[in-house]
C-alpha cells in the first residue's frame, strides 16, 4: 500500500475528527478486528492495515468537487447500480447525495461483502449482492486477496502480482438477469470499478439500458477498455484521465441526450480532480 504524506495525514486527522482512524491509515498494522470510523452520524466500519481506510478516505472524506465520485449538481439519479461495491463507501456517499435512488451493489468477495453489509444495514432503497458480474453465470475459484481487496479480481488477475495465493470462491451472474429478477427497467447512473471485467460487464447488459443511461463514471484497467469506449462513444460524451505506462485510468460518460441539460452550473474540470 502506498505511504501516507503527513500533509495527507493532516487533513485525515482534520475532515475525520479521528485520532485512531489517521493512526489506522498511517500506521497500516493489520488486526483481525473491524474497526470503524463515523461518518455523518453513521458507523462506517474497516479493516486496520488493508486499503479499507484508504478507500474511506478517498471516497467519503473528500469533499465537495474533490470528492471521488462527484457529479453534475443537476443529476438527479433515480436508479443507481455500483459494480464493485468493495466496503459501501461509494455507497453510501450515494445515498447520501441522492437519498430517494434506488441502489443496487454488487461486491463477490465474501469477507469484502461482510463489511459491505455492516455498513448499509438499513438504508432504504439499497440492494447489495454477493455476486461479480459477466458474460455468462458461474462459479469461480479465485486467487484470494488480504491487504488490497480493492485489486481483487472476478477475471482471475493480481495487479502486478505473479506469486501464488490462497484462493476463494465467489458466483459470477449477467447483469441483465439481476436485473430483471429485480424489476429494473432502467438504470440513471453505473458506477463500475472491478479491475478489468468493465467490457465484459456492460456487454451482457441490454443495449436499450445501456443507451438510456445518462451517466457512467468508473476506472478501467486494460486494452479492453477502448472497446468499451468504443461502443460508448456514439452515445455519450466522455472524458477520460490516463497517464502514459499505466493501464489504469478513469472515465466519465454523459448521455448525449442529456450533454445540454447536466452542463449547466457543471466544473467539467473538477470531474477528474
Amino acid at each position: 500500500m502506498p505511504k501516507v504524506r503527513f500533509r495527507d495525514a493532516v487533513k485525515t486527522l482534520i475532515r475525520s475528527r479521528s485520532l485512531a482512524f489517521t493512526r489506522d491509515i498511517v500506521r497500516q498494522k493489520r488486526s483481525d478486528r473491524l474497526r470503524q470510523i463515523e461518518w455523518h452520524g453513521r458507523k462506517v466500519y474497516y479493516r486496520p492495515g488493508t486499503t479499507d481506510p484508504l478507500i474511506i478516505q478517498q471516497v467519503l472524506l473528500k469533499r465537495g468537487t474533490k470528492a471521488e465520485y462527484y457529479l453534475p449538481p443537476r443529476f438527479q439519479p433515480d436508479v443507481i447500480v455500483d459494480i464493485g461495491s468493495n466496503i459501501g463507501a461509494s455507497i453510501l456517499y450515494f445515498h447520501e447525495h441522492f437519498p430517494r435512488a434506488r441502489i443496487v451493489g454488487f461486491e463477490p468477495h465474501p469477507a469484502t461483502f461482510a463489511v459491505l453489509e455492516k455498513n448499509v444495514v438499513n438504508l432504504p432503497e439499497v440492494t447489495v449482492l454477493n455476486c461479480g458480474l459477466g458474460a455468462s453465470t458461474e462459479q469461480l475459484l479465485l486467487p484470494d486477496e488480504s491487504i488490497n481487496f480493492g485489486a481483487f479480481s472476478t477475471k482471475g488477475r493480481r495487479r502486478g502480482q505473479t506469486e501464488s495465493f490462497p484462493t476463494v470462491e465467489c458466483q459470477v451472474r449477467r447483469l441483465d438477469d439481476v436485473l430483471l429478477e429485480l424489476g429494473i427497467q432502467k438504470i440513471d447512473l453505473i458506477k463500475i470499478d472491478c479491475e478489468g471485467a468493465e467490457a465484459e460487464v456492460l456487454a451482457s447488459l441490454s443495449p436499450r439500458i445501456l443507451e438510456d443511461c445518462q451517466w457512467i463514471v468508473g476506472e478501467l484497467h486494460d486494452p479492453s477498455a477502448f472497446q468499451l469506449l468504443a461502443r460508448l462513444a456514439p452515445n455519450f460524451d466522455l472524458d477520460l484521465k490516463k497517464r502514459m505506462f499505466s493501464p489504469l485510468f478513469r472515465f466519465h460518460a454523459c448521455n448525449a441526450a442529456r450533454t445540454k441539460d447536466l452542463r449547466r452550473g457543471l466544473d467539467v474540470d473538477a470531474l477528474q480532480r
